[in-house]
């Protein structure tokens, strides 16, 4: 398996800022700012949202998700 070691090119392209806010406003949604990332198409690129709680979550989820990952990999190379 090819270990990536980091970019292999960058440039700077033009894209939309758009800073909203978002949450309920209670206790597990608090409101906050988020900001996403358009191309000039329209097209939706990415989004950034600081919240303690989701960015906790999101952490969890793709722990668990590399773990699965990595010992369906390591068992794939013990049947082979």
């Amino acid at each position: 398996m090819e270990r990536l070691n980091g970019p292999n090119s960058a440039k700077i392209i033009s894209v939309i800022e758009v800073k909203a806010k978002r949450g309920l406003g209670i206790e597990g949604d608090p409101v906050r700012e988020i900001t996403q990332y358009w191309d000039a198409d329209g097209n939706f690129l990415a989004e950034r949202d600081d919240d303690p709680q989701l960015l906790c979550d999101q952490i969890a989820w793709e722990s668990k998700r590399l773990k699965e990952i990595t010992e369906s990999y390591l068992k794939s190379q013990k049947l082979q």
